[in-house]
C-alpha cells in the first residue's frame, strides 16, 4: 500500500438522515449482450444448497458455516449466479460453480465483518505456493471444492493437467494476494488510491480463477486468434470483462444499506473499499455523480468489447449489436453529460484513448494467459474464430448473468431488487452510507 492510501478520509457530515440517488441502467447498457439461463438451474441449486448447508449425503464433506450464515445462503441465490453466468454448463459443472460462487463470497463477506479474518496463510506461504489446488486447499472455506476439482481435472491428459494447474496456480494466488491485502487494509483503516484498489478489485472476487474453471469444464479455453493483434484483442475483451463485473458488483454494494439489504450476516460493502465510494473520495464526486461515473466506467468498457469482437469476427451477426434506444445516454446527460458512443466498425483505434471516463481511470493490462506455447497451433482459422466466438460469449453471459443476478439476489437489495431494476431509485433509511470525502 502506498503512503498516499495510509491516510483515512473523514466521512462526510450528513446533512439529512435519508440517502437517495439512482443506480445506472444496467440492464439497457447490456440489452445487446444475449440473455440465456441454465436449464438446469434449479437441480444444481437444490443440490449446491444442499451441500452448502450440510442437508441429504453429500459426496464431498462441506464447508463449516456459521448458523446465520447458513441463514441467509439461500436468499442469495448463488445457484441462480451461476446459471446466469454460464448457461452451457453441464448439471454436475453448475453445481461446482454455485459451490465456487457461495464459498468466494462468504470468504469476502467474512473479511468485511472482520470475524474471522482471511482464512489464508501468510504472504510469503501465499507466494511460494506451486500448487494451487494445494494452496486453495489452505483456505478454511475454498477447500471444500478442491475435491470436486481434482476430479474434475483427472480427465485431462498428463499435459493437460500441467498447463491448467499453471494458470489455476497464478489465479489463486492473485485471489490470495487480494483478500490478504484487503484484510490488511481494513486492519489498518487505510485508503487505497483509485489505481490500487481498480487493480485489488479486479482479483477480489476470484475473477481469473472463474475464468480457469471456465476452462476446466471446456466451457470456453483460451482461443488463440490468427494473429499476435487478435491475441491481444482477445486477451483485451477477457480482462475487461473482469474488470466490468467488479464494477458492477460495487455499484450494487453501495447501493445496498439500511432499509434496503437484510442480509446482514454477509456484509457486501465497506466505504474504504467500493468503487462509487472512492470515486467520491478521490474525485471529489457527489455520490450521484460518484454512480454516473462508475455507469460511464461500465458502459466504455462494454463498448470497448463491442469493438473489439467486431475487430476479432467482423462476419458474426452478435458482435453487430448496439444499445440504442436504451435511454442511457439521457439518464447520464442529466449527471455528467452525454457519454460518446463507441466508434464505428471500420475504425481500429481504441475507444479508450477518446474515452470521457476510462480515460482518466489507470487500468492494469498485464495479462492473465501465461506465454506457454500456442496449443492452438495446426487449427485453421475457422476453427480459430469458432473458438473466439465462444470465448466473447462466455465473457457477455458473465457480465449480463451479474447483473441480473444482482437484482434478483437478495445480497444488495433485499425484496426490493425488481422496483430497483425498474426504476434505479435507491433510498437508504438512516445510519452512515459510508460515503467519504478526502480532505
Amino acid at each position: 500500500m502506498s503512503t498516499s492510501a495510509a491516510t483515512r478520509p473523514a466521512p462526510i457530515a450528513r446533512a439529512m438522515s435519508n440517502l437517495s440517488f439512482q443506480l445506472p441502467d444496467l440492464v439497457a447498457l447490456t440489452n445487446s449482450f444475449p440473455f440465456r439461463i441454465n436449464k438446469n438451474c434449479k437441480l444444481a441449486t437444490d443440490k449446491s444448497e444442499a451441500w452448502l448447508l450440510g442437508t441429504g449425503s453429500p459426496e464431498f464433506e462441506p464447508p463449516v458455516l456459521l448458523e446465520e450464515e447458513k441463514e441467509v445462503l439461500p436468499s442469495v441465490k448463488h445457484g441462480l449466479l451461476a446459471s446466469l453466468c454460464a448457461p452451457a454448463a453441464d448439471a454436475p459443472q453448475l453445481q461446482i460453480l454455485a459451490d465456487f460462487w457461495s464459498l468466494v463470497v462468504l470468504s469476502h463477506s467474512r473479511i468485511l465483518r472482520e470475524a474471522r479474518g482471511h482464512g489464508w496463510p501468510t504472504e510469503i506461504e501465499v507466494g511460494a505456493a506451486e500448487d494451487g489446488l494445494e494452496l486453495l486447499g489452505s483456505h478454511e472455506l475454498l477447500k471444500s471444492v478442491v475435491p470436486s476439482l481434482t476430479r474434475a481435472l483427472s480427465s485431462r491428459s498428463d499435459d493437460g493437467q500441467l498447463r491448467w494447474k499453471r494458470q489455476f496456480t497464478r489465479s489463486v494466488q492473485a485471489f490470495a494476494a487480494a483478500q490478504l491485502q484487503l484484510s490488511s487494509s481494513l486492519q489498518a483503516e487505510a485508503v487505497p488510491t483509485l489505481p490500487e484498489f481498480i487493480s485489488l478489485r479486479r482479483d477480489t472476487y476470484a475473477s481469473s480463477m472463474y475464468l480457469d474453471l471456465l476452462d476446466l469444464f471446456e466451457i470456453t479455453s483460451r482461443p488463440y486468434g490468427c494473429s499476435l493483434k487478435d491475441d491481444e484483442r482477445i486477451e483485451r475483451i477477457t480482462m475487461l470483462a473482469m474488470y466490468v463485473t467488479g464494477w458492477i458488483l460495487d455499484i450494487f454494494s453501495f447501493a445496498s444499506g439500511p432499509g434496503i439489504a437484510p442480509l446482514t450476516a454477509m456484509p457486501t460493502h465497506t466505504p474504504t473499499h467500493n468503487l462509487v465510494s472512492l470515486l467520491t473520495t478521490h474525485r471529489n464526486l457527489s455520490v450521484q455523480g460518484a454512480m454516473n461515473y462508475a455507469g460511464g466506467m461500465v458502459k466504455e468498457a462494454l463498448e470497448e468489447i463491442q469493438r473489439l469482437e467486431r475487430e476479432l469476427l467482423p462476419n458474426s451477426a452478435s458482435s453487430s449489436g448496439t444499445n440504442e434506444g436504451s435511454g442511457w445516454s439521457d439518464w447520464l446527460g442529466s449527471g455528467l453529460g452525454m457519454v460518446k458512443s463507441a466508434v464505428g466498425m471500420g475504425d481500429s483505434q481504441s475507444t479508450l484513448t477518446k474515452s470521457k471516463f476510462l480515460a482518466d481511470v489507470p487500468l492494469d493490462w498485464e495479462g492473465r494467459f501465461s506465454a506457454d506455447e500456442d496449443i492452438g497451433q495446426g487449427q485453421s482459422p475457422d476453427q480459430r474464430a469458432a473458438e473466439t466466438a465462444r470465448c466473447v460469449r462466455a465473457m457477455k453471459d458473465w457480465i449480463v448473468g451479474t447483473v441480473h443476478w444482482g437484482y434478483e439476489s437478495e445480497l444488495y437489495f433485499g425484496q426490493k431488487g425488481d422496483e430497483v431494476r425498474s426504476f434505479g431509485w435507491v433510498f437508504l433509511n438512516g445510519g452512515d452510507s459510508g460515503v467519504q470525502r478526502g480532505s
